[in-house]
């Protein structure tokens, strides 16, 4: 059996952006809920089994390859990858998908490039109907000499560096392209956002970051005092805030444990039922919300090898594929995934919600003090179109 050689790719960032439509306005859709569960699932794995507790991941990069993939799977793999991509309608889920895929890929790329390419061997075709679905989602088909390892590493990762602002450079080794392999396939997703009301860097301060109950770090602590969407969940044991970009459907949301050392137990509770509930209740606070943040920059290397089977997803590694290299059977013989994300003050130019009051000039009206939320400890945060995360990872030091 030929082998299958299965990339992913992801980064985040920050940058520049169109106006902002306030106030958002986000409907909650099926896929976005079956994408909210597994992206806890894979975090809470890729946080459990990593030395770094510093985790980036795009889950979502891999769900799309994976719908397409699963075009091609043979009937066990096609049963697990059902259950991890939500479907109850394997048709329809798959329509969702591609359909993601496109609307994705139609933004504006300096906010948000979504690519797929295929790379297949010279030596074989794709399945036809297997190139008509990855067509539909939009992906670029190659022809490559797996058997000139320098050449197709220097071409893919040309391809990688480009759709990423050069920020993934060579995440393709030579050594890492056999001539066995029949077909590679590989998913870019680059966000590039600005904060809707930035941070300002002189307001940036050394403040404690408690990495345990009896230990701290200095850390870079950005101020920012506003108002913002914010919730609290009992059952989650955290609260959340929002931070929207300019760029119009995109925003963050922390997610801080009530407790320092809660981070285990608010990723456990997630990878059950997903965040995306709390982020629907998420609203504005009334008053303005006095946070601190850390800034942070992190470089993650996944090897789904390792996780895919602890979220239920492992017979692509074993079963054969008839459906996606023309009459050759084909498998999974490894799956990774490259992702960073920079989070610090810059923005563009800032925007504004104004409003005026009156009240008699005999009334004195006091503003409601402002509530504390001092990300000064292990936490989780999302970065979502919509309501479909993008983006989602745990920061501990």
């Amino acid at each position: 059996m030929d082998s299958l050689l299965l990339l992913f790719f992801a980064i985040a960032g920050v940058a520049a952006a169109p106006e902002f439509e306030f106030p958002p306005v986000y409907q909650r859709t099926q896929l976005g809920d079956s994408i909210d569960v597994s992206t806890m699932k894979v975090l809470k794995v890729a946080y459990e089994s990593g030395e770094d507790k510093n985790v980036v991941s795009s889950p979502l990069g891999l769900m799309m390859l994976l719908s397409l993939y699963e075009r091609a799977a043979g009937p066990a793999a096609k049963e697990e990858l059902a259950r991890f991509l939500g479907e109850t309608d394997a048709k329809q889920s798959s329509e969702w998908y591609k359909d993601l895929s496109v609307k994705l890929s139609e933004l504006e790329p300096q906010q948000l490039a979504v690519a797929h390419k295929i790379a297949v061997s010279d030596k074989y075709v794709l399945d036809e109907q297997f190139a008509a679905a990855a067509r539909a989602y939009r992906s670029e088909l190659d022809s490559v000499d797996f058997s000139k390892p320098k050449e197709t590493a220097a071409l893919i990762n040309q391809w990688a560096a480009e759709k990423t602002k050069g920020l993934i450079k060579e995440p393709v080794s030579a050594d890492s392209l056999t001539p066995d392999i029949a077909a590679a396939l590989f998913n870019v997703i680059y966000f590039n956002g600005h904060w809707h009301v930035p941070f300002k860097a002189e307001d940036t301060k050394e403040k404690d970051f408690h990495v345990s109950r009896d230990s701290a770090v200095k850390k870079p602590m950005m101020h920012l005092l506003q108002s913002l969407y914010y919730a609290e969940s009992k059952d989650l044991g955290a609260k959340m805030i929002e931070l929207p970009y300019k760029e119009k459907g995109f925003r963050m949301v922390v997610v801080l444990p009530d407790q320092v050392d809660g981070l285990p137990s608010v990723l456990e509770k997630a990878a059950e039922k997903g965040l995306l509930s709390d982020v629907f209740r998420l609203s504005p606070a009334g008053r303005d919300i006095d946070l601190d943040m850390p800034k942070f920059d992190i470089r993650s290397n996944l090897d789904f090898n390792n996780i895919l089977p602890k979220v239920g997803v492992s017979k692509i590694f074993q079963e054969a594929a008839l459906g996606l290299v023309k009459d050759t059977p084909v498998k999974v013989s490894k799956a990774f995934q490259q992702a960073f994300i920079k989070v610090n003050e810059e923005g563009a130019t800032a925007g504004a919600f104004t409003g005026a009051i009156v009240v008699p000039v005999s009334s004195v009206y006091t503003p409601p003090p402002a509530i504390k939320f001092s990300v000064d400890h292990p936490f989780l945060y999302l970065i979502l179109y919509q309501d479909n995360i993008l983006f989602a990872g745990t920061y501990t030091s």
